[in-house]
């Protein structure tokens, strides 16, 4: 299964879809990956565009796939904003294979 994760936009409808497939292979685009921050959400600033983005939407979706092997691949690494205060975020691809399966390459 391949889709976007919108930065976690839709998190609170992904995940307990993704609990009741359980897809062999998830493939996600567009993961944010905060492990500095526990909060839930932070936003996205840039000029005019402000977007709230789910800020370890990565650690959301390996606690709803506890039996997959969950791979991080950044793409992008900035801040995200709690209020008035940075935070370090990264932003990329993410990986989930559930662990019957053996991984021999990544690439």
């Amino acid at each position: 299964m391949c889709l976007n994760g919108w930065g976690g936009k839709l998190h609170s409808d992904l995940l307990p879809y993704v609990e009741t497939s359980a897809p062999d292979i998830l493939c996600l685009q567009e993961v944010i990956h905060s492990p500095q921050t526990q909060k839930d959400w932070l936003t996205y600033r840039d000029d005019d565009h402000i977007l709230p983005q789910r800020a370890n939407f990565f650690r959301d979706v390996c606690h709803a796939l506890p039996y997959h092997v969950a791979v991080f691949c950044p793409a992008a690494q900035g801040v995200l904003w709690d209020g008035d205060r940075s935070i370090p975020s990264q932003w990329g691809l993410a990986t989930f294979v559930h662990r019957a399966l053996p991984i021999i390459g990544q690439v």
